[in-house]
């Protein structure tokens, strides 16, 4: 990981996140970055000594539009279900995102000020008890959204291709002569196998289940788990899928570890005492995972450091190696 890079965009876009702060009708005592991932996150402390976290979101990284769905949908949670889930905080204005371009710059990003979620990642060490508690806010966040309507469904994002991202946002680069670095020869022709399996999976899927709004990204580093609660946050990839592709999300990091059979057996346990499990059978969560990892391997190339984004493909490639050899 560039250290050194991710704190200079940080301090450079301080004083941004503090003139995004003045729309908000409270006094700021201190404001420190927190993390970055795909976006940059600052921890916020009121004068009065509560805590937020200001998501100051980057230029093509998601739309303004996807944006306001994942804010609609965390403002219905909190008001008509008892999930632990962060909470969008309004502005001075009423409205959830605040978007404006950083001095010298035509370039605008969408920030929103969220409530802070107490805890720590699930990923940092939990064992199966915490992936119980997920399949529970799975099945919990999937029974609600299954009866709620987002302004203008018809422009939400669907998880019904491999690359479901707006080609403007994520275009596709693996194919590219640029990124021959990373996508040689032998691995195009591995990827694009891969593809056509997962493209015919989904396209399965979508033909025997019913789409719905899902989470898009529920997995064990978008929870924390403080005494035995779970809090889930980051709605940012909010789309239309079908539950058993949004349990596929839950599980894919968990799909290369040795307590992997128990980690999928407490998800399912705690899924199944909230709602019927969506999965047809383990051979579909693996062309899920594959359509995940592609994506990630072609967003990697083409916004990391030529060195990580090697290095990711690198550790990758043996699963979905194993993939093509097992299903193609």
């Amino acid at each position: 990981m560039d250290t050194l890079r991710i704190s200079a965009e940080a301090e450079r876009l301080l004083p941004f996140a503090r003139m995004v702060l003045d729309r908000y009708p409270f006094k700021v005592a201190t404001v420190q970055h927190l993390a970055t991932h795909s976006n940059v996150m600052y921890r916020v402390v009121l004068a009065d000594g509560r805590q937020c976290v200001l998501r100051v979101g980057t230029p093509h990284a998601n739309t303004r539009q996807n944006i306001e769905f994942e804010v609609a949908w965390l403002a219905a949670l909190n008001k008509e279900t008892h999930l632990d889930v962060v909470e969008p905080i309004p502005t001075g204005y009423g409205g959830f995102v605040v978007e404006a371009a950083e001095p010298g710059s035509t370039l605008k990003r969408s920030c929103v000020l969220f409530s802070w979620v107490p805890g720590v990642p699930l990923g940092t060490g939990a064992g199966t008890f915490g992936y119980r508690l997920l399949g529970r806010m799975s099945a919990s966040l999937h029974i609600h959204a299954r009866d709620w309507i987002p302004p203008h469904p018809d422009r939400m994002r669907l998880w019904d291709r491999v690359f479901y991202y707006d080609p403007g946002a994520d275009p596709v680069v693996i194919d590219e002569g640029t990124h021959d670095h990373i996508f040689t020869a032998p691995r195009r022709k591995i990827i694009h196998r891969a593809i056509d399996l997962a493209n015919l999976a989904i396209d399965l899927e979508w033909q025997t289940a019913r789409p719905q709004v899902v989470h898009g990204d529920l997995h064990e580093w978008n929870v924390h788990m403080a005494k035995s609660r779970l809090y889930a946050f980051d709605f940012e990839d909010v789309m239309v899928a079908t539950t058993a592709q949004d349990v596929s999300v839950s599980l894919y990091s968990s799909r290369q570890r040795d307590d992997h059979p128990a980690v999928r057996s407490a998800f399912r346990k705690g899924y199944e005492e909230i709602a019927p499990w969506p999965v047809a059978d383990d051979q579909r969560i693996d062309m899920f995972h594959a359509a995940r990892q592609i994506m990630l391997m072609n967003y990697a190339a083409r916004v990391l450091p030529q060195a990580e984004g090697m290095a990711y493909a690198q550790d990758v490639m043996p699963w979905l190696e194993g993939f093509v050899r097992k299903y193609g």
